[in-house]
């Protein structure tokens, strides 16, 4: 085998194997689960919307793998939020979830190299079928700074890129 294609080969390994770039932060919604789902499939947790014990599934129905883009806000008790645009697979979940567990609640975790926190838990009150979820509250200015960094912002101009990653440079007047 020649030496270029083993080089080649070699670069190639992390990919085949699903080692791709990990993100800085997790963002991930989980639905509420049945109390009489085993501890196989739900995990107890207190809820804090109304306060009350209840079980989450251990999967989480929709994560950062789904997001597409961001838009963070400023929400009214001096915390973030951030709404979420999801990509096809994301969006029907979303759409899945909403539809077969309304009444339920979705509890929503992030996590950076900081830590992990429960952000919120909302009631899903109606289906959701645009692909779009948000987080009225709850996030921190760092895990607002990981977002914008990780994923596109809606409404802010992507940035052309030459080859090597810089930008290029305007045009002379």
């Amino acid at each position: 085998m020649k030496p270029s294609l083993c080089i080649f080969l070699v670069g190639l390994v992390p990919f085949v194997l699903g080692m791709a770039r990990k993100t800085e932060i997790s963002v991930r919604f989980f639905a509420e689960a049945n109390a009489q789902d085993t501890d196989k499939f739900a995990t107890p947790i207190a809820l804090k919307n109304p306060p009350r014990a209840a079980y989450i599934e251990k999967i989480s129905t929709i994560n950062e793998k789904m997001i597409k883009a961001v838009y963070p806000f400023q929400a009214k008790d001096g915390t973030w939020g951030c709404a979420f645009r999801l990509n096809e697979s994301g969006k029907l979940n979303l759409e899945v979830v909403s539809t077969e567990r309304r009444g339920s609640s979705m509890v929503v975790f992030v996590g950076t190299k900081t830590g992990t926190h429960q952000v919120i838990d909302v009631l899903v009150d109606k289906p959701i079928r645009d692909g779009i979820v948000s987080i009225p509250s709850g996030l921190t200015e760092i895990e607002i700074a990981a977002l914008t960094k990780e994923f596109p912002v809606i409404g802010q101009q992507k940035q052309k890129r030459s080859l090597f990653g810089r930008s290029p440079k305007p045009p002379a007047s």
